[in-house]
């Protein structure tokens, strides 16, 4: 919802400010999905917010939901037909959701649905928000929580090419008057911009940084990231000392583990390598995640565990992630929605 837009019109029509604490109160506390129950207002205004300024900026499609994991996939269609697609998580104790940042995504890389879609457009700031006001309505419904926890950058498209409206997003999600998202609980994943790190130091420095690295080696990785044409190893490596150095935060390296493609003693050698070269190197740590292959379909488990063992025994820090909602195509790289004209 554009809140900004909404106080402005409370504003124009000359009503009092209380009218905007129960907007606040209604749409961000209670998590209302239609104007009809923000009963603490006129019928009047009501009506006028129904017709002028929609609760979400899309509507809802489809749900899918994972009969393994806690997680749920929601199709969403925009208004101008083209189609996105977003996941709720609950990997622990808590509500996580996965926003998308583009209609598609122009990286293709090879081992992700989305990038085989192409690229439309950059969302806007409120159709990512959206995403994630949309999940807390459904969670409030469904009495399955009080709030969202936490939010990563991590669905369709590369969050550093859509920059001004990512980070005006993460801001609004954890701006105490929305959706009060600890910064520290906002993750931004990149298949690696290298010359945007430095300006996410300064403009978010208490969020997470996540790198899609999925292997060390330029030529092996260019083939399965082309955008390490663009920003190789070396640059990403200068990039992440760099974003270090001026944030003080861990950052993590995201690789997923394809058997015989990435996962053979020398591409451990060279991810050590490759980290060691970074000054405060104790500050990376290492997701794995098996590369899901297709509906219910992953690299073997012995794979990651063997590689984990191997880059643990390095000194170098290392968790398997645990894939969620993989029967249902909902897991990192199976984004993929359809769009319509």
């Amino acid at each position: 919802m554009n809140f900004e837009a909404v106080k402005e019109y409370i504003k124009q029509q000359g009503l009092p400010n209380f009218r905007i604490a129960q907007v606040q109160e209604a749409v961000f506390k209670r998590g209302i999905s239609s104007w009809d129950e923000a009963t603490a207002l006129p019928v009047s205004i009501r009506e006028e917010l129904k017709q002028k300024y929609p609760i979400l900026s899309f509507t809802v499609s489809k749900m899918v939901f994972s009969q393994k994991d806690k997680a749920a996939k929601a199709l969403l269609t925009l208004q101008d037909g083209l189609q996105i697609e977003t996941v709720l998580l609950k990997p622990q104790d808590s509500w996580s959701v996965c926003v998308s940042s583009q209609v598609g995504c122009p990286l293709r890389c090879s081992f992700c649905s989305t990038g085989k879609m192409g690229f439309k457009r950059d969302l806007t700031q409120e159709e990512i928000t959206d995403q994630v006001l949309m999940w807390y309505q459904y969670v409030r419904k469904e009495k399955l929580a009080e709030r969202i926890s936490s939010v990563v950058f991590m669905g369709m498209g590369e969050p550093l090419l859509n920059y001004l409206n990512v980070i005006k997003a993460a801001r609004d999600l954890s701006n105490p008057d929305y959706l009060n998202i600890g910064a520290r609980h906002i993750s931004i994943s990149t298949a690696g911009i290298a010359d945007k790190l430095h300006k996410l130091a300064v403009d978010l420095p208490q969020a997470n940084l996540a790198v899609s690295l999925h292997n060390a080696d330029d030529g092996e990785r260019s083939k399965m990231m082309p955008v390490n044409r663009r920003f190789n190893l070396e640059e990403l490596q200068k990039a992440v000392e760099e974003y270090i150095a001026m944030t003080g935060r861990q950052v993590f390296l995201e690789y997923s583990v394809l058997e015989n493609v990435n996962s053979r003693p020398e591409h451990i050698r060279k991810l050590a390598k490759w980290i060691f070269g970074i000054k405060d190197n104790y500050l990376i740590h290492v997701n794995l995640i098996a590369c899901n292959l297709g509906r219910g379909a992953k690299t073997d488990d012995k794979v990651v565990k063997d590689f984990a063992a191997a880059v643990k025994a390095m000194g170098i820090g290392v968790t398997i992630r645990k894939s969620m909602g993989n029967d249902v195509l909902a897991a990192c790289g199976q984004l993929a929605a359809r769009t319509r004209k």
